[in-house]
């Protein structure tokens, strides 16, 4: 541990309220139930609250401000900050800084700020008992969220903002229909204990439990339980993989409402410059990883396949998977150079050249794609060989 951990002092602010907060809610629904002020309407506007929270987090705090896997207009930039300082989870400049520092030395027990290898409580919560101050010092590399007059402003005032979002607005809103105390108690205190409880979650559940899809080199793993808890962002090992891509959950059907609200603003131009990584090489990561699990599984078996002829024809079809994965990042490359250097509208010839380096993509696509799915079948084969 550096010097840096150590001098770190209790945070009382933020230290009391994670630590009596959950007893204030428990409190609250408790007195609510039993006094019979269930309201159906507060019930709704609790979900309402804490989706609101939770996206602004999830699509703003991380996956805008932390990553910049997107761009978006001033509305939906102020949306994600009046109700992300209503999570609790501080100031989304500080919240950035923090998850850059976290990707740069993940695991890193001394760097890392939430490192799952200090500890699940750690990770979960524990880190955020200590003052951080010296965060701050990190901003000079945050160009982007430092010229953010908006990111600025909620610096400045997300304690006074989160208090009124978070507690204030809900209760008037509630008072609306006579229950003041649940618009406080539970879409406020309770709200916020569920918010907070299930972000943390993804620090640290998401760290030890799960499958480690693209990458064993760090702890992050995709976890489908803290995906529907946290509107997507249970798919960490990709996340940790290819942090710019917009999306956690990469297809079509994982589930991750963050990137499909983030799809849904673009097509009305709120969101646009949304980034994502190429398929294949989503595939290849996965595919190196089931070979990596293969390995060991054969490593323990009875049956020596490694020199077998089945083996051999794997081994083949890798290389041919490589040959076609480099021929197609080759060509993508030649595509994206012409069309940045040349303007095809204007040049028949320029617009030929563009059109046949697209033929040539899509046959070199089909053929990677081919090569996986052969692979895919002589693996299940010889894994099925070996019984295991």
């Amino acid at each position: 541990m550096n010097k840096k951990q150590v001098d770190k002092k209790f945070n009382w602010v933020v230290g009391s309220y994670l630590l009596v907060s959950p007893f204030v809610a428990i409190f609250g629904l408790y007195y609510w139930l039993s006094a019979g002020k269930f309201n159906w309407n507060t019930m709704i506007l609790l979900f309402a609250f804490m989706t609101a929270a939770q996206v602004s987090i999830t699509a703003g705090y991380h996956r805008l401000f932390a990553h910049r896997a997107y761009q978006a207009k001033w509305p939906v930039r102020l949306f994600f900050l009046f109700f992300g300082a209503s999570a609790f989870e501080g100031s989304a400049l500080l919240w950035s800084l923090d998850h850059r520092i976290h990707h740069n030395y993940v695991d890193d027990r001394d760097k890392d700020p939430y490192a799952i290898t200090r500890g699940f409580f750690w990770a979960h919560m524990g880190w955020l008992l200590y003052k951080q101050d010296d965060q701050i010092e990190d901003a000079k590399n945050a160009g982007d969220l430092v010229n953010d007059p908006l990111v600025m402003w909620q610096y400045q005032c997300w304690i006074p903002l989160g208090i009124f979002v978070g507690f204030v607005l809900p209760g008037l809103i509630a008072w609306s229909w006579g229950d003041m105390f649940g618009g406080i108690f539970i879409a406020g205190f309770l709200r916020s204990v569920i918010n907070h409880h299930a972000t943390f979650l993804i620090n640290s559940l998401s760290h030890c439990v799960g499958q480690q899809t693209y990458s064993d080199t760090h702890s992050a793993r995709d976890n489908l339980f803290t995906a529907f808890l946290t509107f997507g962002e249970g798919y960490h090992n990709y996340h940790h993989e290819f942090a710019s891509d917009y999306r956690n959950g990469p297809r079509w059907y994982d589930w991750d409402p963050s990137k499909w609200i983030i799809k849904a603003l673009s097509l009305v131009g709120l969101t646009y410059n949304l980034k994502t990584i190429r398929e294949e090489i989503i595939v290849r990561k996965r595919m190196q990883m089931k070979e990596k699990r293969m390995r060991k599984k054969l490593e323990v078996s009875n049956f020596n396949f490694f020199g077998s002829q089945d083996f051999t024809v794997l081994e083949q079809l890798k290389e041919n998977m490589e040959k076609a994965f480099k021929d197609l990042s080759r060509l993508r490359d030649q595509y994206q150079n012409l069309t940045k250097s040349l303007k095809i509208h204007e040049k028949g010839f320029n617009m030929l050249e563009a059109n046949l380096l697209q033929d040539q993509i899509n046959e070199a696509r089909t053929k990677f794609f081919d090569y996986v799915s052969q692979w895919n079948l002589m693996r299940r084969r010889v894994l099925a060989y070996a019984g295991v």
